[in-house]
């Protein structure tokens, strides 16, 4: 004889949280960040995520940081054709716009965005993949929100890491970062 208490199993390839839900058909439907207040320098920084998304599709899922308009963020996607794109807007003028080749959605990439006036880049995976020199960034103190959504398109996906750095980070910091 022996006994299990506590053990789950999963009908999926990869782990979830335990949901109790009392004997009743209750599940969770998605997870929502409420409340919580990053410190975003709007001046330099990077925006980091290791992201996939659920299912290969056209629609763009967006992670933003702004001021709560689309006018002033910086933007990292899921783009369509398995793109990773990422983009930094002042004024509603787009000052970088970088792109990837097409990586497969559902799988897991570390992806990060550099911004800093005239030093923008986008590393995936432990490589820098697109850079511009030329672009302005945002005034002091203007972005202020981080959400899960940009231009109204959510980002309906899986997080295993989101990280918001008040300062640009070396070439050797963002290899680290990303591999």
């Amino acid at each position: 004889d022996f006994e299990i208490w506590g053990a789950q199993v999963e009908q999926q390839s990869y782990a979830t949280s335990y949901i109790p839900t009392s004997g009743t058909t209750v599940t969770r439907n998605q997870e929502t960040c409420t409340d919580a207040t990053p410190e975003i320098n709007s001046e330099e920084g990077v925006l980091y995520a290791e992201i996939s998304a659920l299912a290969d599709s056209t629609t763009q899922r967006y992670i933003t940081l702004s001021d709560g308009t689309s006018a002033n963020d910086v933007r990292l996607y899921l783009s369509s054709g398995g793109h990773i794109s990422v983009l930094s807007k002042v004024g509603g003028i787009t000052q970088v716009y970088l792109q990837s080749n097409a990586y497969p959605q559902t799988d897991f990439n570390k992806v990060a965005f550099k911004y800093k006036e005239n030093d923008f880049a986008l590393w995936i995976n432990g490589t820098e993949v697109d850079t511009d020199t030329s672009g302005l960034v945002n005034a002091p103190n203007t972005l202020n929100e981080l959400a899960f959504d940009g231009n109204g398109l959510k980002f309906f996906g899986n997080t295993k890491d989101l990280q918001v750095y008040t300062k640009a980070l070396s070439d050797a910091e963002l290899i680290k970062l990303t591999t």
